[in-house]
């Protein structure tokens, strides 16, 4: 693939004037000032690590980031993200979760509160869509590392078991309409959740190459119109409307 050229995420990340050995010390000061321990002090440098190899992926593209690179913008030595990472791919795959779960929860929360299933359809799908718009660069990466992760059959379980969260959530969201709203389903929520996942990674393939072509709302009235399709009032014959 080649590589892409994004605007670099301005997702706030620790500062970079560490000294180039800083690692995992007890007793580092927080910024408030406060001492940590060394828990506290591992994690902050592994969420600073995490942010720097965010900005890094985005701006050089997976083949083209390095661990000197991601380290350096951390403000620490390749050894403290060896210390915390196995190396390049680990951290990605890491970032891969930490990225997929915040999403995640952005999406729970436009679903959950809605009070019909195409409420929670468009407003699953308004959230899709502003996340593509905000932040096309870590899309770009996860259809970047999809393709390095399929070419290789180590990799591959591991990339699928991160793109499975998003899966996992879709099938929750979609059992918990159907109880909620008393529904039965055509076909398993499952395999439900695969289609609507796979029509997500469409529409953003679609709109990052042509925006104009993609209505912002487009997703959200097919995704109605599949569910008015593949659902029915429970213990009746007929299917309910969205």
């Amino acid at each position: 693939m080649e590589e892409m050229e994004v605007v670099p995420i301005t997702r706030e990340h620790g500062a970079a004037g560490a000294g180039p050995d800083e690692q995992d010390d007890a007793g580092a000061e927080g910024q408030t000032g406060t001492r940590l321990t060394r828990e506290q002090s591992k994690a902050n440098t592994r969420e600073r690590l995490l942010n720097a190899a965010r900005t890094v992926f985005a701006r050089s593209g997976y083949h083209g980031a390095t661990v000197e690179l991601i380290a350096s913008e951390a403000g620490f030595s390749t050894g403290a993200l060896y210390s915390n990472f196995d190396g390049k791919e680990d951290l990605f795959l890491a970032l891969m979760e930490r990225e997929i779960d915040a999403h995640a929860r952005e999406i729970s929360a436009a679903v959950e509160t809605r009070h019909s299933v195409a409420e929670r359809a468009t407003g699953g799908a308004r959230q899709w869509m502003t996340m593509i718009e905000r932040e096309p660069e870590l899309l770009l990466l996860f259809v970047e590392f999809w393709a390095y992760g399929v070419r290789d059959p180590s990799v591959r379980p591991k990339v699928a078991a991160r793109f499975a969260q998003m899966r996992e959530l879709l099938t929750r969201l979609i059992a918990d309409g159907v109880r909620e709203f008393d529904l039965e389903l055509e076909l398993p929520a499952e395999h439900l959740a695969v289609a609507i996942d796979a029509l997500a990674d469409g529409i953003a393939r679609q709109k990052l190459t042509d925006p104009d072509a993609v209505p912002d709302e487009l997703m959200g009235r097919v995704l109605s119109l599949l569910f008015a399709a593949v659902t029915r009032p429970a213990g009746t014959g007929t299917r309910s409307g969205p």
